[in-house]
């Protein structure tokens, strides 16, 4: 295929780059290309302020459609800041739903999408991702970043060609490093090396024959499983930089990917000469336990490998050969501990060929030794399902040893990042009094315009984001009851009724509310204070009568409903039930009676004009 000459440009800042090899996940860091897509910590927030003042002087002024759209504006741009740093902090779960929510207030703002395709791609949910970034570039044809996104999440799918379409878009529209590097990717993948070189050459010309841009081609070619062009990649790092981060390690790893066990002894000799200008490198430590595991040196192989744990607690694969050396030894706790930490922080069972089926099935040995039979089993069936599920068997794992160096690396989802998830905790916190505040008025609006369903979504949000904002429940269960949302109105009117008992508008309307749910006992008990007040309520009383039949008071709900019918004695309903419980107290010709009556009522009107109908 053949390319244009591009002039390539560079934007510079601190990255981290994604490196992978030996079966090991690490996180080399150095003077790289900065990533696309990363998603930046808190700003200022100016923009969410102007929206959100916006809204609340237009609001006092009286102006409530453009008030509406500010308090829109200010929440999907809110809730996107915190989504995308949950994100960041390894907290995917977390994010969805604030996504989401933002999405809801302005469900086309292609900023959004990107951020949450963004997210769910650095948590491995491709089908999400892939779905917004289609949005994104459907939207935005011209968008080099969009087209950039849609590339890596095709190139994760492992649709290498569609990845390539998508890069060479990029690359047309904005022709920079991350766009290049990206499509030289997807060559490699393709195994189009050729094409892949010639970018790589063209991007040494234009942004100079550095350490930094030699580590990347290196990367680019390992992880395309192609280590002899790695090797002269990350040589000329070295030359140029002995101290480069990652490079030694890099090289050592690439040695045992061309040689495999042949390949130790250099790269054993990497792999030290990476702790001698980065002592916490953790992956250099899990590599070389992994070698001395190999050649039975058992407790040196234990020394590495705790040490590459304690500087990386989400190593899993590191905690897995940990388990398997301390059962070796004979150290029965240390080695479930290491197997338990190896499941504990395996979010993806599926990575690397599912290999965490070989710690399911060493614990599970280790308990059944131990006697705890039942847990062993249960260890053993999550092994033989995990197994099942993965397409290529590998002998060593089934038995629970250690991985060869793997032939297709995978990235596991971005573990927990305990601080950076602190720091979003107290922007939400910090935003959260504004956020409840715009839903709450969000709500208002929506009841003044009577839709009922997206009052109660706002005020259920709103409450959600400040349970003690006054009046949050009573809103909130007062527009789900009007929208005839009986399992969104229960809770909240319950809890505003438990705080202000004498408000009989929310008690009839919790009463109501337990009666459409079946709830008899509970709506009795809600409506027994009202019994002498549901004279200018025919609607309640007959919703009392009929709690009171269908509790076991037939005769107390007759007496009630012959009231009601002599006071509405053309409500089909009040017959109707009438003739029900006639039927109920085993009087049938008074039920049948009734009967008739609700059909020559019902044949002239219909029971839909039928005054105080409830269901």
């Amino acid at each position: 295929m053949k390319r244009h000459n591009h002039s390539w440009r560079l934007r510079m800042g601190a990255s981290a780059v994604f490196v992978v090899f030996g079966g090991a996940v690490g996180l080399c860091a150095g003077a790289a290309p900065q990533n696309a897509g990363a998603t930046s910590g808190p700003a200022d927030g100016a923009s969410m302020q102007e929206h959100y003042r916006s809204a609340v002087q237009l609001q006092a002024s009286g102006d409530v459609a453009r008030a509406k759209v500010q308090y829109q504006a200010f929440l999907a741009e809110a809730l996107d800041r915190i989504a995308s740093d949950r994100a960041q902090a390894g907290e995917y779960a977390k994010a969805v739903p604030l996504f989401e929510q933002a999405l809801v207030c302005d469900p086309q703002d292609n900023t959004l999408r990107a951020h949450y395709a963004e997210a769910s791609l650095l948590a491995g949910d491709l089908s999400k991702a892939k779905h917004f970034a289609q949005q994104v570039t459907a939207s935005e044809p011209k968008d080099a970043k969009a087209h950039l996104l849609l590339g890596r999440v095709l190139l994760k799918m492992n649709d290498n060609r569609g990845a390539r379409r998508e890069f060479e878009t990029a690359v047309a529209l904005d022709p920079n490093f991350d766009d290049g590097y990206a499509l030289a990717t997807a060559d490699l993948a393709l195994a189009d090396i050729k094409d892949a070189s010639s970018i790589f050459r063209e991007m040494q010309a234009g942004l100079g024959d550095t350490a930094a841009l030699h580590m990347q081609f290196g990367l680019a070619y390992g992880n395309a499983d192609d280590p002899e062009q790695a090797i002269q990649e990350f040589r000329k790092v070295i030359a140029k930089d002995p101290k480069f981060p990652g490079a030694h390690y890099s090289l050592g790893a690439s040695y045992l990917r061309r040689s495999g066990d042949a390949g130790f002894p250099q790269a054993e000799a990497e792999f030290h000469k990476e702790l001698a200008y980065h002592p916490n490198d953790f992956l250099s430590y899990s590599q070389l336990g992994y070698i001395a595991m190999t050649r039975h040196k058992l407790p040196e192989a234990a020394a590495d490998l705790s040490r590459a744990v304690q500087l990386n607690p989400q190593d899993a694969d590191s905690f897995l050969l940990l388990g398997q050396i301390y059962s070796e030894l004979g150290k029965r706790p240390e080695a479930e501990s290491a197997l338990r930490s190896a499941i504990a922080v395996t979010r993806d069972p599926s990575r690397n060929h599912y290999q965490i089926r070989g710690a399911h099935y060493q614990l599970g040995r280790l308990l059944m030794e131990s006697g705890r039979k039942d847990e062993g089993m249960k260890e053993m069936k999550i092994s033989e399902e995990l197994l099942l599920k993965n397409k290529v068997l590998d002998k060593a794992n089934v038995t629970g040893n250690a991985l060869a160096p793997s032939a297709f690396p995978e990235i596991a989802p971005t573990p927990v990042d305990p601080q950076l998830a602190a720091q979003v905790n107290a922007f939400e916190k910090q935003l959260g009094p504004a956020i409840a505040d715009s839903y709450n008025n969000l709500g208002v609006i929506a009841a003044m315009e009577k839709d009922y369903s997206t009052a109660a979504a706002d005020f259920e949000q709103s409450a959600h984001w400040n349970p003690t904002v006054p009046g949050a429940n009573a809103n909130w269960g007062r527009a789900a009851f009007a929208a005839h949302l009986y399992a969104k109105a229960a809770d909240p009117l319950q809890r505003h009724l438990a705080a202000h008992p004498d408000d009989e508008s929310a008690r009839s309307m919790l009463g109501v509310t337990q009666f459409m749910l079946g709830q008899d006992s509970a709506a009795l008990q809600t409506l027994q204070p009202l019994r002498g007040h549901m004279d200018a309520a025919p609607a309640l009383a007959l919703v009392y009568a009929k709690l009171l039949v269908r509790t076991g008071d037939v005769q107390g709900g007759i007496e009630q409903l012959r009231t009601l019918e002599e006071k509405n004695p053309n409500s089909a309903l009040v017959h109707q039930a009438l003739q029900q419980a006639y039927a109920t107290n085993h009087q049938p010709q008074d039920a049948e009676r009734e009967g008739r009556i609700y059909q020559t009522l019902t044949s002239t009107t219909g029971p839909a004009a039928q005054p105080g109908k409830m269901r």
